[in-house]
């Protein structure tokens, strides 16, 4: 089965950890009033990987669980493996295939 929204999910990740890097300093520096040009620029750059970062883990989250949501049945389900490498089950009644057996 492929999993949607798995990629969406581990880029927001990535830029969430590098917010955690990036934001920390320059926040500072602009709320105390302090910031010089260099700072203003990591801080807008901050913002924008904790915007897009939330914003990609909202999206790969939303497209995971939609799938989740829908109803399966036997006829919509993507199977797993191929029926000829399922193992055969040794407790199985064996097939008459058409025939009719003895009264």
């Amino acid at each position: 089965m492929k999993s949607k929204g798995t990629w969406q999910i581990a880029v927001g990740r990535v830029a969430l950890a590098a917010t955690l890097v990036v934001l920390p300093t320059p926040l500072f520096h602009v709320a105390s009033g302090s910031a010089d040009a260099g700072a203003t620029g990591l801080f807008v750059v901050g913002l924008a990987l904790l915007a897009g970062g939330l914003g990609f883990l909202g999206y790969g989250l939303r497209r995971r669980s939609r799938e989740l949501n829908t109803a399966r049945s036997y006829a919509t389900r993507e199977p797993s493996s191929l029926d000829e490498d399922r193992p055969v089950n040794p407790y199985e009644l064996p097939k008459s295939y058409g025939a009719v057996p003895p009264l």
